[in-house]
């Protein structure tokens, strides 16, 4: 967790004095650092705005003034050698940009929905001037924070999404009140804030940090009793609400179509070894079980591009050693391509007490060489910038440090993943199902948008499924028009004609109502079950008495609905379907990349449009050409 309360105030003006210091000092210096940083190294600075904390100086209107802070700022952290700004630019339910959603800041110009003067824009104007010196600038949110402050819940602005939506809002034990992430508003209302921002605007990447689930006695019974009947547990559910958030925020990033990046930077134990095997060796605050954030089951699942954990312990701290939570990210991040950078406690440098890990600024040094040292790490985050500017002798061990490196911008590395085959898709390069999407588009099986992405990584519509399904399986219905579909598919939707022949065929049921919902997302258990029926429907396979025994060795397969148990079991039977680390996550919802490589598999496995092999329709006869 961000520890602002303990974050030293110090503002841009006093900077500018504190630069001069600092240039004075390094003057001695030996040429040349004893560890060079690397040209493709990520160095970034988080400035924080909540509680002004770094920027502005001060609450104000006046758009000189806050522009001479903003100055201050991008001049500092190129004199440093940062080459990335992680600029806070919604501490709260709020902006320090031009929203339709969202007021104008109270950490801004002092008053929650007033607006800087001249029509300034600080996010516009910061990414303008960090590009003109070099840097990269990256927008920094707090999804679920509405107040940082008890006494402004009865302050907030008119026209707040919160008071539009109160029962969106929970009033938390710390007397803030918080976004309740398990309301289908709130997911909308966060991902349209990112959408907002990177159609508007320049940036170069979307943040969030650590701030999810408060604690475990969030009050959230209401929404969980309206959404959460198909999860085992409340933690579950919770889970997957910040799953969805972070999904979410990773395809509307996606989609800009703009090389944006995305990443999170949780606190830094995903779950101690004494609760889980995969767990780390450490006795402190888990982000799986108090959070309820899955931060590793994230990278594993490769939905962002970068991870950034808050490693704020010293090295050799018993409870939480540095080293040891660093080689244990490197390991969870290895071969996944989700990059990994550090997040380091700058601010708990420069303590006085001499016998302190953090006395002095020498602590900071050993963990920087200690990432440089390390494979796998490619870069750190400081928070904050407030601590540089406080600090001469901090400022200038990390002028020192970064002396070596190139003084240009140095673009983020585009998300990879470890399997290096090539894609007919811009975003596919590298990705673990390149090759899948490959041979389904090679099959005619499957499309990509018309900007020349796939976004492999977002959920797949019920619809699209079916459409990719008809093409893999070639099939023709057993009658019946587009007509006598389900009600709530459009005839003149280009998924239509699909959906209309595999209802036909038997294939697919719907959810009741002479309903389909197309445009939903696709739980993995779904997915597999249409996938089962196609197969049983087409004469492929009779599987209707699969035995369940394959489904025993997972730990959640209570979780399966009934309707999906022997189609599950079915593909874990055949070796299709592996699971992950012991889970089969069976209400995940399917991402594109999962639906393209479970359809190679399948068509693979059972000969489908290979070798000259016959389409079918969905009664088992051959379809003539």
């Amino acid at each position: 967790m961000k520890r602002e309360s303990e974050n030293p105030r110090v503002g841009p003006s006093l900077a500018l004095c504190l630069f001069l210091a600092a240039a004075l000092a390094l003057a001695a210096l030996p040429p040349g650092p004893a560890h060079a940083a690397s040209q493709d190294e990520l160095r970034g600075v988080w400035v924080p705005t909540v509680l002004t904390l770094s920027y502005p100086s001060q609450p104000t209107a006046d758009q000189a003034a806050l522009k001479r802070d903003a100055l201050a700022i991008l001049d500092g952290a190129k004199d440093m050698g940062f080459n990335a700004v992680f600029f806070q630019v919604r501490p709260a339910a709020d902006a320090l940009y031009r929203s339709s959603l969202f007021p104008w800041s109270k950490y801004l110009t002092g008053v929650q929905g007033q607006a800087p003067s001249g029509g300034f824009d600080p996010l516009a104007f910061m990414v303008e001037a960090a590009h003109e010196r070099g840097l990269q600038l990256h927008a920094w949110l707090n999804p679920y924070r509405i107040t940082a402050e008890g006494a402004d819940n009865a302050a907030l602005a008119d026209g707040h999404p919160a008071r539009l939506h109160p029962e969106w809002t929970v009033l938390y034990s710390d007397g803030r009140l918080y976004w309740n992430p398990g309301e289908p508003g709130v997911q909308s209302l966060i991902a349209d804030g990112v959408r907002e921002i990177v159609e508007g605007y320049d940036v170069d990447g979307i943040h969030i940090d650590d701030y999810f689930y408060p604690g475990d006695d969030f009050g959230d019974a209401a929404s969980y009793a309206a959404y959460g009947a198909a999860y085992a547990s409340l933690a579950d559910w919770r889970r997957a609400n910040t799953e969805t958030t972070v999904r979410n925020i990773h395809e509307v990033t996606r989609a800009a179509g703009k090389g944006l990046v995305f990443g999170v930077s949780p606190i830094g134990i995903w779950a101690n070894r004494s609760n889980s095997a995969l767990g780390s060796d450490t006795r402190g605050s888990e982000a799986y079980s108090q959070k309820f954030a899955d931060t590793r089951g994230w990278v594993k699942r490769g939905i962002m591009d970068y991870v950034a954990p808050q490693i704020y312990w010293n090295i050799g701290y018993d409870i939480a050693d540095y080293a040891t939570l660093v080689d244990w990210w490197a390991d969870v991040a290895e071969g996944t391509g989700v990059k990994l950078y550090i997040g380091q406690a700058a601010y708990r440098s420069g303590n006085s007490d001499p016998a302190s890990p953090w006395h002095g600024v020498a602590e900071i040094r050993r963990q920087l060489e200690l990432n440089r040292a390390k494979a796998g790490v490619s870069g750190y985050i400081m928070y904050s910038y407030g601590s540089f500017a406080g600090s001469p002798e901090l400022y200038a061990m990390m002028r020192e440090m970064n002396a070596a490196a190139p003084a240009g911008q140095e673009p983020l590395p585009a998300p990879t993943q470890s399997d290096p085959e090539p894609a007919p898709f811009s975003d596919m390069d590298g990705h673990w199902a390149s090759e899948y999407v490959a041979l389904m588009v090679g099959a005619g099986v499957i499309q990509g948008y018309p900007d020349g992405t796939f976004m492999p990584d977002s959920q797949i519509k019920r619809g699209d499924f079916v459409l990719m399904a008809a093409q893999a399986f070639g099939f023709a219905g057993a009658g019946g028009g587009v007509s006598e579909s389900f009600i709530d598919v459009a005839p003149d939707a280009y998924y239509a004609k699909a959906i209309a022949e595999a209802k036909a065929g038997g294939a697919i049921t719907g959810i009741g109502d002479n309903m389909f919902a197309p445009e939903t997302p696709m739980t993995r258990e779904d997915m597999l079950s249409m996938m089962w029926r196609f197969l049983v429907m087409t004469g492929r396979e009779d599987a209707r008495d699969y035995p369940l025994q394959p489904l025993e060795p997972f730990s959640d397969r209570g979780a399966v609905s009934g309707y999906a148990a022997q189609p599950m079991a079915f593909f874990v039977g055949r070796g299709m379907l592996n699971g992950d680390e012991g889970r089969l996550e069976p209400l995940r919802y399917a991402t594109r990349a999962e639906t393209a490589a479970m359809l190679s598999r399948v068509t693979e496995e059972f000969g489908i449009g290979k070798n000259g092999a016959e389409p079918y329709a969905l009664d088992g006869r051959s379809r003539q050409p």
